[in-house]
């Protein structure tokens, strides 16, 4: 085991090694079963400089979360939006599958820790893009192309968004069709009668 991070290796760096390492031991051996003398181990530090950058293991569960959201990503989609419904919504479902699908694990990792009760995380991310969801179902019901509450839409969509994620491994998918989330959108606007 290396005993600090290399010389010259910036915090964000060792950061990331630590993230990526966490990430990696938390997937194959779960919440309960992780130290954090592994992670360290794995990311070539020794563990007070895991402490050093996180401060606890639930910190470091707390960042692992937060780094798994890509909201920068998000606010890029929201911004290129053109205002048709239907090709926004697809470009919005698209953007939430393809950031959920790449970090599945991850939120299989939080929904185990969340079933232990053991903490209660902030999911500063999530609550981020699901307020931002909110705005735009706001914005579309003011301008009449939508109707209901923007909140519950919000939530309905992203909940749409989520099951398909961890539903496509139960069905053995592991590949994102875009025609399933066309049918995401379409049911989502018209239902399925």
């Amino acid at each position: 085991m290396q005993t600090s991070a290399r010389l010259g290796s910036s915090t964000e760096e060792t950061r990331a090694k630590i993230l990526i390492a966490a990430k990696a031991i938390y997937e194959q051996n779960g919440t309960r079963g992780t130290t954090t003398r592994e992670v360290a181990e794995r990311a070539g530090v020794n563990e007070a400089t895991v402490f050093r950058h996180f401060g606890n293991k639930h910190a470091l569960l707390q960042a692992m979360r937060e780094d798994a959201c890509p909201l920068a990503v998000f606010e890029t989609v929201l911004a290129s939006l053109d205002g048709d419904l239907r090709r926004d919504l697809g470009a919005i479902a698209a953007a939430m599958v393809t950031a959920m699908h790449a970090q599945r694990s991850m939120l299989c990792i939080s929904l185990a820790e969340d079933a232990t009760g053991d903490s209660q995380p902030e999911w500063r991310g999530p609550i981020t893009i699901m307020q931002r969801m909110e705005a735009y179902f706001a914005d579309q019901i003011s301008l009449g192309r939508m109707r209901g509450e923007a909140r519950r839409l919000a939530a309905f969509f992203m909940g749409m968004c989520f099951s398909y994620v961890i539903a496509r491994k139960i069905w053995n998918s592991y590949v994102i069709d875009p025609s399933d989330l066309d049918g995401l959108v379409d049911i989502f606007l018209n239902g399925a009668k």
